[in-house]
């Protein structure tokens, strides 16, 4: 509390101005960053992907900026180019797809259907494109192009930037979080506990999901393709690299993420064996017991438990990563996490001493 009469004016002359300033100084940063957020949240991620490893580089004997060098180059720089190859990937299988594939697949599940008003040949296609060429919109496509190539020269402008930021982070870590400790948070421990909490959550959001995906992404695949090498003539399974992707990220949803994808591969499977040879519905049968039972039980009960730890509930995490992008933009992917964690660590911890803060104090006269 600040004090009353000659002592206000002193301590308004020692220390008012210089929060005057501060906040002065937040305002002019938080306005010149603003359209570097989701590139200093990206950072952020990146520093949680990379810790784990330049932590135990560092504790074999390497120097904090050499273990910091050799993560980002030989673990997070793969790391990134593996999301981005995952990505373009699932982007590529879902352009590939055919009109055929969609007619089959049409077959399937509405017979009723007539696929044949479909356009699928050139003379069907023709008067489409050819409405679109001569579309006057399409003479400003060299300008598009150029603004395309502008926008990618920045983003790797931003991209390198990124990536420094995060060196400097995982280098700087030890450093920044014993200055935060003497220097910023002091003598408080609760608010020490509430940001190792924070960190935590952080760590297992962002490391142990994110690996958690990719896994159940190159396990799903190689089941897939597995059992693509022992399926009956026509039974195979159709977009191996794209069910697999969809099955990694289907595993953010609460408990039936998954078993959609299973269930509509096997409900494919089954009407096309059905539908061609009734004797093999024993693969549709043992893909659902392989994938359903064997493959799910070992996800819940060893990879997502090893890899993303049990810190939070599906459901906030699910929330977190569907409401993010929309709300925030794309970089709601990793500023969505970050709002979930904070808040529900807060609620977990803090809200509860601070309704409560009255009958633990009143006995003790201990401060919180």
């Amino acid at each position: 509390m600040i004090p009353n009469g000659d002592a206000d004016a002193a301590w308004f002359r020692s220390r008012g101005w210089w929060w005057t300033f501060a906040f002065a100084l937040a305002i002019v940063l938080i306005a010149a960053l603003s359209d570097y957020l989701g590139w200093i949240v990206f950072g952020i991620f990146l520093y949680y992907v990379a810790r784990p490893v330049s932590r135990r580089l560092h504790q074999r004997g390497l120097s904090s900026g050499t273990s910091a060098t050799v993560t980002l180059v030989l673990v997070v720089l793969p790391f990134v180019g593996v999301l981005f190859v995952v990505a373009s990937l699932a982007i590529v299988q879902i352009a590939t797809l055919e009109l055929t594939d969609f007619d089959a697949v049409l077959e399937r599940f509405l017979p009723d259907v007539d696929t044949d008003e479909l356009p699928t040949t050139d003379m069907e296609l023709y008067p489409v494109a050819e409405d679109l060429a001569t579309d006057p919109r399409l003479a400003t496509v060299g300008q598009w192009l150029s603004g395309l190539v502008g926008r990618f020269l920045t983003a790797s402008y931003l991209l390198f930037v990124t990536f420094l930021f995060a060196f400097f982070l995982v280098r700087d870590e030890r450093r920044l979080g014993r200055w935060l400790r003497t220097e910023i948070v002091g003598e408080r421990p609760n608010v020490t506990t509430y940001l190792r909490n924070v960190d935590a959550g952080l760590q297992s959001i962002f490391f142990g999901y994110t690996l958690t995906i990719l896994a159940i992404v190159l396990l799903a695949g190689v089941v897939y393709a597995g059992f693509n090498a022992i399926a009956p003539a026509g039974l195979e399974i159709p977009q191996v690299l794209l069910l697999a992707i969809v099955t990694g990220f289907a595993s953010v949803i609460p408990l039936v993420g998954r078993n959609i994808v299973y269930a509509s591969i096997v409900g494919y499977l089954a009407l096309t064996a059905i539908r061609t040879d009734p004797t093999g519905l024993w693969f549709p049968v043992a893909f659902y017991v392989v994938m359903g039972v064997l493959f799910d039980g070992i996800i819940r009960t060893y990879v997502r438990p090893t890899l993303s730890g049990r810190l939070f509930p599906t459901g906030l995490i699910l929330f977190a990563y569907i409401l993010g992008p929309p709300v925030f933009g794309w970089y709601g992917i990793f500023l969505g996490p970050i709002v979930m964690v904070v808040t529900v660590v807060f609620v977990q911890q803090q809200l509860p001493r601070l309704l409560h803060a009255d009958q633990r104090t009143s006995g003790t006269g201990e401060r919180e």
